[in-house]
C-alpha cells in the first residue's frame, strides 16, 4: 500500500505555491487601492482582504486534504482487492490439493509411522526389550494392524524362536499352539488374524471340540 506521506508533502507544496501567488497578487492590489483613499478606508479594505485570504487558505488546505484522503482510500481499496484475490487463489490451491488426496510420499510416510507405532506397542509387552528380531513385517491387508514374525529373548536370556503376532491399536496377540494351557490364546490369535486379514492360513484351521 503506497505511503500517504509523499502525497501529503506534495499537497503542502501546492498550497504554499498558491498562497505565495495569492499574497503577491493581494499586495499589488492593496498598493493600487491605497492610492487616493483615507487610512480608515484602507484599513477596512485590508481587514476584508485578510479575511478573504484566510478563507481562501483554509479552503485550499481542505481541498488538498480531501484529495489526499481520496488517494489513500483508493490505495487501500486496491490493496484489499489484491489481498482478497491472493487469498482466493490460495484457498483454491488448497482445495485442489485436498481433492487430489495424499501423495505417494505421504502414504509411504503414514505407513512407516504406523509400523513404528505397532512395533513399539509390541516391544512394550516383552520381558526383554533388547535385541528383538523381526521378519515378514508389514501392515495388515485391511490396513488396521501389523502382521509380523518376531524373535525375543526369554528371561533366561536365550531366544525363544520366531512367533507370529498381530498388533492393532487395541491389542498385541501372539500365536500359541492349540494346547490346553494356551488354547484361549490360540483362539484369540485366530480372531485377530481374521479381523486384520493377516496370515490367511488361519482360515483353514478348524478347532476340534
Amino acid at each position: 500500500m503506497p505511503s500517504a506521506q509523499p502525497t501529503t508533502v506534495l499537497g503542502v507544496r501546492r498550497v504554499r505555491s498558491r498562497i505565495s501567488m495569492f499574497i503577491v497578487a493581494l499586495l499589488a492590489m492593496m498598493e493600487l487601492a491605497a492610492c487616493g483613499k483615507s487610512s480608515e478606508q484602507v484599513e477596512r479594505e485590508n481587514a476584508g482582504r485578510q479575511v478573504a485570504m484566510q478563507k481562501a487558505l483554509a479552503d485550499s488546505i481542505e481541498e488538498e486534504r480531501e484529495k489526499d484522503r481520496r488517494m489513500r482510500d483508493a490505495a487501500a481499496a486496491q490493496a484489499n482487492e489484491r489481498i482478497a484475490g491472493e487469498n482466493a487463489a490460495h484457498e483454491l490451491e488448497a482445495a485442489s490439493i485436498a481433492a487430489a488426496g495424499p501423495t505417494p510420499e505421504q502414504l509411504q510416510a503414514e505407513r512407516a509411522n504406523a509400523l513404528t507405532r505397532y512395533v513399539n506397542k509390541l516391544v512394550l509387552t516383552l520381558n526383554d526389550r533388547s535385541g528383538v528380531e523381526f521378519r515378514k513385517m508389514g501392515l495388515s491387508p485391511k490396513q488396521n494392524g501389523m502382521c509380523a514374525e518376531f524373535n525375543a529373548k526369554t528371561k533366561a536370556g536365550t531366544y525363544a524362536g520366531f512367533k507370529r503376532v498381530v498388533v492393532t491399536d487395541t491389542r498385541v496377540v501372539v500365536e500359541e499352539p492349540p494346547l490346553r494351557d494356551t488354547l484361549t490364546q490360540f483362539l484369540v490369535f485366530q480372531i485377530a488374524a481374521r479381523d486384520t486379514g493377516c496370515f490367511p492360513d488361519v482360515e483353514k484351521v478348524q478347532i476340534l471340540q
